[in-house]
């Protein structure tokens, strides 16, 4: 459903005037990016941008980076090895004399045939903690799209608060200037000059920090973008579609978000991976079965040595000092905490889909309640219309604020169902497509 909008002329050619000015020296100040915001911005166009640099998402990126390289040096612990081994020596035989030259060199080739499960136990912990961190990185993604759009609506809803405020203040200052004109005839007394120009000052406070909240929401949206110096100037009203869905069942979101939203999935393969580490771990006192292949150089050739070795070297650990306790006790904890924070995500997401559920409840009846207060307001309009066109006194421009006022507090509603919804879908993985944001002019 459309979403309403605050649109009169009069209110955009005032409200961008002064965000002209207003703007002009944070322009100025700011740095240009390559590529500068288009203007007017479309939702679908910053929520194109979601997937550029940021602080957020180069983290994920990097910890994707870190476990990728993790699996690559898993991986290569069965493959082949090659040393150049060089030992100069000097011995001195038994039979007395000088030095003896004994030198060689050698070199060995080879390749870990089984440690006997550790090595495939710590491959598959290292592809454990990968796919966890690029469930991480898909929930960056989405959380950066949710942050985006928030902060588009903020700066929209501060527009449209703007033209409230500034209806106000003008309304308040026609009457101030009756008053004044009255009181210059002498039919008003001084109190009630002063009291007219008191609540005509306090609507332009109010309307000077509406225009100072554009600016500020409007940064707030160019840092989201990681475009702190490209402030947006002028924004499209979105056309909001499927806000006519039904409430999701609690119980039924629930089991759906267990099993695929990514925080808890990541963390799922990361407790994973945490007992595949202890199972390794625990196989470090296996034995360890290579083949060999030897080819050396003798300074002192001896009837007992060979230029050639091929064979299997079989290594048993018998004593380690220890070092392996230590390091099945430490992946053990790690487990442990794994685990935990396993179920205490899942606790987080139980409350968290229950608040969700209930943020539409509520949302729903409050968007039912704005859409009577437009109607009622629309009306209220045409009657103060009506009785101005016959000379019966009334405050039109009062129900011309009412009704803006009222449009503002649709929209707002419309708003926040939205980002309500998006919400969910990113509680159950979905990421939110830039493309099928749609928008009205």
């Amino acid at each position: 459903m459309p979403v309403a909008r605050i649109n009169t002329k009069r209110s955009r050619r005032i409200a961008g005037c002064l965000l002209g000015t207003f703007f002009l020296g944070a322009h100025a100040l700011a740095q240009t990016p390559a590529t500068p915001l288009p203007s007017p911005l479309t939702l679908g166009q910053a929520l194109a941008l979601a997937d550029e640099s940021h602080p957020d998402l180069d983290i994920a990126r990097s910890n994707i980076d870190r476990a990728r390289a993790r699996v690559l040096e898993q991986e290569s612990r069965q493959g082949t090895r090659a040393y150049l081994d060089l030992i100069p020596e000097q011995v001195n035989p038994s039979t007395g004399g000088g030095g003896v030259n004994d030198s060689r060199a050698r070199i060995l080739v080879s390749r870990q045939l089984t440690d006997f499960g550790r090595t495939r136990a710590l491959e598959n912990a290292a592809h454990g903690e990968l796919a966890g961190r690029e469930l991480a990185f898909l929930d960056a993604r989405q959380q950066r799209r949710i942050e985006i759009m928030a902060r588009f609506f903020d700066v929209l809803l501060a527009d449209a608060r703007y033209a409230v405020d500034n209806e106000e203040m003008a309304q308040r200052y026609v009457a101030y200037d009756r008053v004044r004109e009255r009181h210059a005839l002498g039919q008003v007394s001084e109190v009630e000059l002063l009291e007219s120009e008191n609540r005509y000052q306090e609507a332009l406070i109010v309307r000077t920090e509406s225009q100072k909240r554009q600016f500020a929401m409007r940064l707030q949206l160019a840092l989201a973008l990681n475009r702190p110096g490209d402030i947006p100037g002028e924004l499209v009203s979105p056309a909001i579609t499927g806000l006519e869905r039904d409430i999701p069942d609690y119980k039924a979101l629930f089991e759906r978000a267990r099993q695929t939203n990514p925080v808890v999935a990541a963390l799922r393969k990361d407790a994973e991976a945490a007992r595949t580490a202890l199972s390794a771990e625990r196989a470090r006192s296996r034995p360890t079965l290579n083949a060999e292949i030897e080819a050396a150089d003798y300074e002192r050739n001896l009837q007992a040595r060979s230029n050639f070795r091929a064979g299997l070297s079989l290594r048993i650990p018998l004593y380690q000092g220890g070092e392996v306790d230590a390091a099945v006790t430490r992946a053990a904890s790690e487990q442990a905490a794994r685990e935990a924070q396993l179920h205490k995500a899942e606790y987080d997401l139980q409350k968290t889909v229950l608040d969700a559920v209930q943020e539409l409840e509520t949302l729903k009846v409050k968007r039912q309640a704005a859409k009577q207060r437009v109607a009622f307001r629309d009306l209220y309009l045409d009657r103060a219309r009506a009785i101005y066109e016959m000379e019966v006194q009334t405050s039109l421009g009062d129900a011309m604020t009412r009704l803006t006022e009222a449009q503002w507090l649709a929209t707002k509603a419309d708003f926040e169902f939205a980002l309500a919804w998006a919400r969910i879908e990113a509680l159950t993985g979905k990421l939110i497509d830039a493309t099928a944001q749609e928008t009205k002019p």
